[in-house]
């Protein structure tokens, strides 16, 4: 599946978000990369372009991007339930990919944001795993991060066919959707513009009452509850780039969601290798440098107010 580039309207607006000044970009990766050179405990072997998308993820701020990388090498030592075996071969992954629905759309929305969709499609409780969905994810934003610069993100969450079984997996009393949420949400470079939830059951509000004192508020402001299916989005981004179901011209969910299945198997050489090298070595971490993530996974607070969703 492509990610298609921004049309010159599109880049004018992202331009207008996040300024472009290749030169100035061109020093600042410089100094994130002596930076680097300095943490004994981190990796440096990114190149420039991919150091590139981090800094434009992080808005242009050095600071912000040092502190995304710190926890983009920790998370995967920390987190192995994640990071450990990252190949898109495993019977594991694969499941995923046949009872879980989840892709990038192709076209960027007008705004120029990003649009995924996560959504069931096999409803069977056996078949839906935090830890596998969470490990897929995970591999389908490293892949957007070989690819693309992305201005912001826009999740639409589909409920269609969730029990409350399946919300009592994604409690955020489980530890593992606790560690998901550090790993998915406070260890990339890519931010949230707004979350659409379709086909919300009339007990979501019971739901969300769960999540509302562990978010804070910058996101849960960011959250839509919707009760009807995708063409609840058409008031908010051009239909076009949905799937056929939900009157776009996208493709269909089955086809968006195997097109980047096969995208990540494409790429798994590269999973294999990074598996590898892109992790944090704590035994030569710096007594100066101890990483928040450690401290935050130590004990696991509770609090998603840690988090930085921008």
């Amino acid at each position: 599946m492509t990610l298609l580039p921004p049309t010159a309207e599109q880049q004018k607006r992202i331009n207008e978000e996040v300024p472009t000044d290749p030169e100035m970009r061109k020093r600042d990766v410089a100094a994130i990369r002596e930076w680097l050179s300095k943490q004994p405990h981190l990796p440096n072997h990114m190149d420039d372009t991919r150091l590139e998308r981090f800094l434009f993820g992080c808005k242009n701020s050095i600071e912000r991007c040092k502190l995304i990388l710190e926890r983009y090498f920790s998370v995967r030592t920390a987190i192995p339930e994640f990071f450990a075996v990252r190949d898109p071969l495993v019977r594991e992954i694969q499941e995923c990919c046949e009872a879980i629905h989840y892709f990038v759309l192709p076209s960027l929305t007008d705004e120029g944001h990003r649009v995924s969709v996560l959504r069931l499609k096999n409803t069977a409780i056996e078949k839906f795993s935090i830890q596998a969905i969470s490990r897929r994810i995970l591999m389908v934003l490293d892949t957007r991060l070989m690819e693309e610069r992305c201005l912001s993100n826009i999740m639409v969450i589909d409920l269609e066919g969730f029990s409350v079984v399946h919300f009592t997996k994604c409690s955020p009393t489980q530890s593992i959707v606790r560690k998901s949420m550090l790993a998915v949400q406070d260890s990339m470079p890519l931010r949230l513009q707004r979350v659409h939830f379709l086909h919300a059951p009339a007990f979501i509000e019971s739901i969300l009452n769960i999540f509302y004192p562990l978010l804070k508020d910058r996101l849960v402001q960011k959250f839509r509850i919707h009760t009807g299916g995708g063409e609840e989005l058409h008031s908010y981004m051009d239909k076009d780039i949905l799937p056929n179901e939900w009157g776009g011209k996208a493709g269909t969910l089955d086809e968006l969601n195997d097109s980047w299945k096969r995208k990540i198997e494409k790429n798994r050489d590269w999973f294999l290798r990074e598996e590898k090298l892109s992790k944090a070595n704590e035994s030569a971490r710096l007594p100066e440098s101890k990483s928040r993530l450690l401290v935050e996974l130590d004990g696991m607070q509770g609090s998603f107010r840690q988090l930085n969703i921008d």
